[in-house]
């Protein structure tokens, strides 16, 4: 006869897939959230640290092609700099009036 029968439940078992789903559970509250934030913040510093270059690069290889252009046909380069120097001007414009006070 043995001292313990099929009905008794297996309390070390219990005990340890309550701590399992404890534990589970405060690591999707915790540290998936915080994995997210920091995979975020990284990624976004690589986007800028390597953006910032590539837009003006870019910026300066159509005003290069531009210049090239206008002085191919018999246009001034100056007004290529006067097109460019409005477009900027106005998207300047533009983000002043939307900034937050």
């Amino acid at each position: 006869m043995s001292l313990q029968s099929d009905s008794t439940p297996d309390w070390p078992q219990q005990a340890t897939e309550t701590i399992v789903g404890l534990v589970d559970n405060v690591k999707h509250k915790t540290t998936q959230p915080a994995t997210k934030a920091v995979r975020a913040i990284v990624y976004g510093i690589v986007i800028v640290i390597l953006g910032v270059p590539a837009v003006i690069m870019l910026l300066v290889g159509i005003v290069h092609l531009l210049s090239q252009i206008a002085s191919s046909i018999g246009l001034g380069v100056w007004l290529v700099y006067l097109i460019l120097g409005l477009i900027f001007t106005i998207a300047g414009w533009a983000f002043w009036r939307k900034r937050v006070e």
